[in-house]
């Protein structure tokens, strides 16, 4: 099974997922985490968001794993048909991003099959688990957990890991 994560813009997320995938480690798995070009550039402006969607091309991914930036990365690829996840795990999904870049987020999620896990705290700064449900209410074969919080961090890894392992 290959597991991909795509974390989200800053660069200390990174790490952060490596953890996450750390908690799906068997021999049987491969786990990769995306490493955005525009860290090595020294800051978070010279995102090549459409490079970073391009840079899936041909990569086979069973679960993804995605975090904010990676929610809108992975979610895009979907829609162009570079990747193609059988099951999709998307943490704090950034629903004003989604909005204040002119990126349809109920489109790409109703475009997709398989399934597909958001979670999302109560109040997350970048979109709260309520408009994320709004934004994508009736769409089949999709599963919101809401969690507690407001800062869009996603620290508690074990809280996370236990909702992931039940699509493992």
């Amino acid at each position: 099974m290959n597991i991909f994560a795509l974390p989200g813009i800053n660069q200390k997320t990174e790490k952060w997922a490596a953890n996450l995938l750390q908690e799906f480690a068997a021999d049987d798995r491969n786990m990769t985490v995306q490493h955005y070009g525009h860290w090595d550039g020294g800051g978070e402006q010279c995102l090549n968001f459409h490079g970073e969607v391009e840079r899936l091309r041909g990569c086979e991914i069973d679960l993804l794993v995605a975090k904010s930036l990676g929610v809108m990365i992975g979610l895009v690829a979907c829609s162009r048909g570079i990747i193609a996840p059988q099951k999709m795990v998307l943490i704090g999904t950034p629903v004003t991003a989604f909005r204040e870049q002119d990126i349809d987020l109920r489109q790409l999620v109703a475009g997709l099959t398989g399934h597909r896990l958001f979670i999302q705290q109560a109040n997350d700064i970048v979109g709260s688990c309520a408009s994320l449900r709004d934004a994508v209410a009736g769409i089949e074969s999709v599963e919101i957990v809401e969690i507690p919080g407001d800062n869009h961090q996603y620290k508690d890894l074990k809280l996370l890991a236990r909702h992931i392992k039940k699509l493992l």
